[in-house]
């Protein structure tokens, strides 16, 4: 018991005397606009920073490495799945923007073996080689409902911590799963893992999908070699994941 509170003690001094926030730069104007934005609509109920927050949606500490614009302007005006429709003008998205990548520059949010991968330059490099390796017109269709609906949890060649969850690299997913269980997957969703049911998906949507994953599973070789940093690892220090 007594080293269990020294152990507690130490670790709260360590809490309260870190000078990280003294050392990195305030947010702009924009970001802290942003920053009301998300508290003034709870965002944190669902979303977490830094890993502490709800665990309906992913921790979106680094998600403005991954996120496009276009991205931003679906789900904050439409929503998406279990993301309700916010509504958000041009200058509001402008500012969760901006706090999403202020935000992203403070560190890394979730701890992870390996190297956070640029989701950026991840989506980019799938993109390029779409275009050079000509694949499949239904495996086409399949990446691009893909990056449309599934990339803000999943990112291919990396598994994506998301609270208690985590959402798996699902380069190597037919490798794992034969196409139905695919296909109940994406359908129906796996609840206790995190994995939510995308009934807005239609049966040929679904199957232009799974062909993406064939697809993907060949040349995820092809694509990692384009993309520092692929199958890297790092160390993992004791106290702060940065």
């Amino acid at each position: 018991m007594a080293s269990l509170l020294a152990s507690f003690a130490g670790q709260s001094a360590l809490v309260y005397f870190d000078d990280t926030a003294d050392r990195l730069p305030a947010l702009s104007p924009l970001a802290v606009q942003g920053r009301r934005l998300w508290h003034e609509h709870n965002c944190g109920v669902c979303h977490q920073v830094f890993g502490f927050g709800g665990f309906l949606g992913p921790d979106l500490t680094n998600a403005a490495q991954r996120l496009t614009r276009a991205r931003y302007d679906e789900v904050l005006t439409l929503g998406n799945a279990q993301m309700p429709a916010f509504h958000f003008t041009s200058d509001q998205i402008d500012a969760i923007e901006a706090f999403l990548f202020e935000l992203d520059q403070t560190g890394i949010g979730v701890a992870r073996r390996a190297p956070p991968i640029n989701s950026r330059a991840l989506l980019a490099a799938l993109d390029e080689h779409a275009t050079q390796g000509q694949p499949p017109e239904a495996a086409r269709r399949g990446m691009a409902t893909f990056q449309k609906h599934c990339t803000a949890c999943h990112v291919p060649l990396q598994a994506t911590p998301l609270g208690f969850n985590t959402a798996p690299d699902l380069s190597t997913v037919v490798s794992r799963l034969d196409d139905a269980a695919i296909r109940t997957t994406i359908v129906q969703g796996r609840p206790t893992k995190g994995m939510m049911p995308w009934p807005i998906l239609d049966a040929g949507q679904v199957d232009d999908v799974i062909a993406f994953f064939h697809w993907l599973e060949r040349e995820r070789g092809a694509i990692g070699a384009r993309v520092p940093g692929v199958g890297e690892t790092q160390g993992l220090p004791w106290w702060e994941y940065r």
